[in-house]
């Protein structure tokens, strides 16, 4: 679903308009207790580098649960721009200052700008993702 449209001046002096995509996803935390343990199941999902970050938390499940979250929104966004993406294809880790970012590793996807933002409670992981081609 289109939310906005920026509007942007372009070289020959008229307008464009860049559509901005949304996506959100929310699960049920208690859902990745089991899996902490299950490393062929977690690789199927997330990539080395998130698997250890959620392990070296104090609670992995509530992490592992937000970082599918964000995945599934992200694949969501990207739905109407017709690419079709896996969950796998997505690594979220944090930069030093804690903030989610996202990238893909498979594609080519330098025309897009990915904001996401990930949050959970005890019992639930939400996350919402805004995909904007440039």
């Amino acid at each position: 679903m289109t939310i906005s449209m920026e509007k942007r001046s372009n070289l020959t002096g008229g307008w464009c308009y860049n559509p901005m995509e949304i996506g959100v996803d929310l699960t049920e935390i208690r859902r990745f207790i089991p899996l902490n343990e299950n490393n062929r199941a977690l690789s199927k999902i997330f990539t080395d580098q998130e698997i250890q970050y959620c392990r070296e938390t104090g609670d992995p499940a509530q992490h592992f649960a937000v970082r599918f979250a964000g995945k599934e929104a992200v694949i969501k966004a990207f739905y109407p721009y017709g690419e079709k993406l896996f969950p796998n294809q997505i690594e979220i880790l944090n930069t030093k200052d804690g903030i989610p970012q996202v990238s893909l590793l498979t594609g080519n996807y330098d025309r897009y700008e990915i904001k996401i933002s990930l949050s959970h409670t005890d019992d639930t992981a939400v996350a919402f993702a805004m995909i904007n081609r440039l």
